[in-house]
């Protein structure tokens, strides 16, 4: 990147850390007069949301595997997402716009960012994710690393 960003994505899950993330990116948005979009990662499929299921799955996860409803799943998760993040943001004449992108969070941040032309990725530190996050890196921590384009931590 060579001059200042010309979109600032900020991936939202609903978690303080990513309403921080928000705040601060609408900021520096004012500043460089730039749009913000809020991208929430949600996976491609059941599959890929809960595995294949080695035995017979429960009622609430079979639910899902019928694609309107997993698409309901996605959409209602998304603007719980969105909303709580218009909410920690408040009042702004900065354009935001929100977008719902597939696939394994990191990676469909990157690649989202990937095919803007001037992006900055503006992430909290931490999300939503538990355990599993904590053994396998964070989603922060693998954007960081494999952005082809300035990324901020905010904490």
């Amino acid at each position: 990147m060579s001059r200042q960003p010309d979109i600032l994505i900020v991936p939202v899950d609903g978690s303080e850390g990513a309403s921080e993330a928000a705040r601060y990116a609408v900021g520096i948005a004012e500043g460089l007069g730039a749009p913000v979009r809020l991208v929430y990662a949600f996976p491609k499929d059941p599959v890929d949301m809960f595995g294949i299921p080695t035995e017979a799955p429960g009622p609430e996860a079979l639910e899902y595997f019928a694609p309107e409803a997993f698409d309901r799943l996605r959409d209602q998760s998304a603007e719980k997402a969105f909303a709580a993040t218009r909410k920690a943001v408040g009042e702004t004449t900065i354009e935001i716009q929100e977008q719902i992108i597939s696939g394994s969070p990191a990676e469909a941040i990157v690649e989202h960012a990937a095919g803007e032309d001037d992006p900055m990725i503006v992430i909290g530190r931490r999300g939503l994710s538990g355990f599993k996050e904590f053994l396998l890196g964070s989603v922060s921590q693998r954007v960081l690393h494999h952005a082809g384009c300035p990324v901020t931590v905010v904490r």
